[in-house]
């Protein structure tokens, strides 16, 4: 019974996994905030150890991971996301890379276990560093580090970048961008016909690493199809919809928890969240370098605080927010640092927020009974 989309990420994600262990192509390990269709269009396999990770925790088995990766002494400080990927390296269930590639945006974990991960398999790690600033200065810097990268792991591969496979990848990649935006634009509708829920689960798995593949953009125009005949005929994600709410940060709990049952429960539904914000301009293939190192310093998150929070305020306007929840993922210093300072900013707004501290993937630090009791005390102010 599952819709059609979800099927396609399905397929999507064992086709990744499949075609990774069978090493017909070399694989590359990557971050969510690398480019995908850097990838695609070098003719690498992506693999994002952090999505999987959320993926096995939805399926229960993330905390006999962590406890492995613990037992080698990875401290409980580190991202719960991270310790899942490790006990799967220690456990020799990934497939293995043949080279790294990150970027230094937005996890300050990321960069340490990519580099960690290089050591382990021995194997050649680029780290892209992403400058604070978004300026002409900071996207040539950007733009030279990429074309350099391509060049290196050209010679490696003996793939050659050719202007025929940056169109291709970068026009697929564009088309995949206008139906996000298109869908984004239905989810404005009231009832909302899309939950923020499933969009921070297997469609945020898309989001970031099918940019530039053709099930990408099969996937988006399905959901698309799927959205738009849902507002057709007036159906929402609940029956009855009373609060609508902004969810903040990448991420939520993927194990078995309540929070979505305690929403539904008090007819609040996640409208929108900010990570499925499309804040790239469309990429020029005449100009790949700078294309892609423009989409990375325009990411909001990055940067001076002003920048998430103008995003922040123009989504609770745009899609008729009520309240905000901002989920504090333990070990996520990037987001979480400026939880507070946006708080106060949609306070003298008069748009209340809740501050939810937990972790995405570390079931032993979900509190079933405190998280019900902040959401309910939060949803009863919005009443």
């Amino acid at each position: 019974k599952s819709p059609e989309s979800f099927k396609i990420w399905l397929d999507f994600l064992f086709y990744q996994l499949k075609e990774a262990c069978k090493k017909r192509k070399p694989v590359v390990w990557t971050n969510i905030y690398t480019p995908s269709e850097l990838f695609y269009a070098l003719d690498l396999f992506p693999i994002y150890p952090e999505v999987i990770s959320g993926v096995l925790a939805s399926i229960g088995i993330a905390t006999y991971l962590i406890e492995t990766a613990e037992s080698k002494f990875y401290t409980t400080d580190l991202c719960s996301f991270y310790r899942v990927a490790a006990g799967l390296v220690l456990k020799d269930w990934f497939p293995k890379p043949d080279l790294i590639i990150s970027s230094s945006q937005l996890c300050d974990g990321s960069t340490k276990f990519f580099r960690n991960m290089s050591k382990y398999y021995n194997c050649e790690y680029y780290l892209i560093n992403t400058p604070y600033h978004d300026d002409p200065n900071s996207q040539n810097y950007l733009a030279a580090q990429l074309k350099e990268i391509a060049h290196k792991i050209d010679k490696v591969t003996g793939q050659h970048l050719s202007n025929e496979r940056i169109n291709y990848f970068f026009n697929l990649s564009n088309q995949t961008r206008e139906y996000i935006i298109k869908l984004n634009e239905l989810r404005k509708k009231v009832p909302s016909p899309l939950s923020g829920w499933d969009a921070i689960a297997y469609i945020l798995y898309m989001f970031f690493s099918s940019l530039g593949a053709k099930k990408g953009l099969q996937f988006y125009r399905t959901l698309y199809q799927e959205t738009e005949e849902k507002v057709n005929r007036k159906i929402g994600v609940l029956e009855e919809e009373k609060h609508r709410i902004l969810w903040l940060h990448q991420v939520r709990p993927y194990y078995k928890n309540e929070i979505i049952q305690n929403l539904k429960e008090n007819k609040a539904v996640i409208s929108f969240e900010e990570v499925s914000y499309v804040y790239w301009q469309a990429l020029d293939p005449q100009r790949p370098w700078e294309s892609l190192a423009q989409k990375m310093t325009s990411n909001f998150g990055a940067g001076p605080i002003e920048r998430r929070i103008k995003v922040v305020y123009d989504l609770v306007r745009e899609y008729k927010i009520d309240g905000v929840i901002h989920f504090s993922q333990r070990g996520c210093r990037q987001s979480c640092g400026g939880a507070y300072i946006i708080k106060d900013f949609l306070q003298e707004k008069g748009v209340p927020m809740l501050i939810l501290d937990g972790d995405g993937a570390d079931s032993r630090n979900y509190s079933k009974g405190q998280t019900r009791t902040r959401i309910e005390a939060f949803l009863e102010m919005l009443s």
